[in-house]
């Protein structure tokens, strides 16, 4: 393989017989499930790019493993950047706010509606959200906590978010009318 052209073909080829092992590598990594397509695919963009460096004696699944594992690495590296610059920035938000005499956060009317909202949700919901907002554990480290799987730790804590994301919403617009 190494050195040679790719056709459409073969690349069809090895895209449609190894697609499903990559995206399910990509996923076991802990990749989040709305990411892993858009991984899957910068996978076999490399690929394309640099299918003339495959070494001829390496399987071509391993070689995807390879560039899977490097792509979800450097999308764990991304994201935790982004998170970082984001709460630092909130920081520096609130701390100019406080300094201008702006009202704090507590004295918003956004701060009144989560906690309204938050009261509304069940026991379950409060305790996922204490163990990864105050004890900032992982999914993973929550599963086993809770005796289920990192997947499903995920899903309840998406939904207990988008329940507070409405309430929040419908609490804001009846103030504002």
């Amino acid at each position: 393989m190494a050195g040679e052209q790719v056709s459409s073909l073969d690349f069809d080829a090895i895209v449609r017989d190894t697609q499903s092992h990559i995206r399910a590598y990509i996923a076991g990594m802990g990749v989040p499930r709305h990411d892993v397509d858009d991984i899957a695919q910068d996978v076999y963009v490399e690929l394309y790019r640099f299918f003339d460096r495959v070494p001829a004696e390496v399987e071509m699944k391993q070689w995807l493993k390879g560039i899977a594992r490097n792509l979800s690495l450097n999308y764990f590296r991304k994201t935790s950047r982004k998170s970082r610059l984001q709460r630092e920035a909130l920081v520096e938000l609130f701390l100019r706010a406080e300094q201008d005499g702006s009202p704090g956060f507590a004295e918003l009317p956004m701060r009144g509606a989560l906690d309204k909202c938050y009261d509304k949700l069940t026991a379950d919901s409060r305790r996922l959200l204490a163990l990864k907002y105050e004890q900032e554990l992982s999914s993973s480290a929550m599963a086993e906590r809770l005796s289920s799987t990192a997947e499903a730790v995920r899903v309840a804590l998406f939904r207990v978010r988008a329940t507070l994301k409405d309430c929040i919403s419908r609490s804001l617009a009846s103030q504002k009318s």
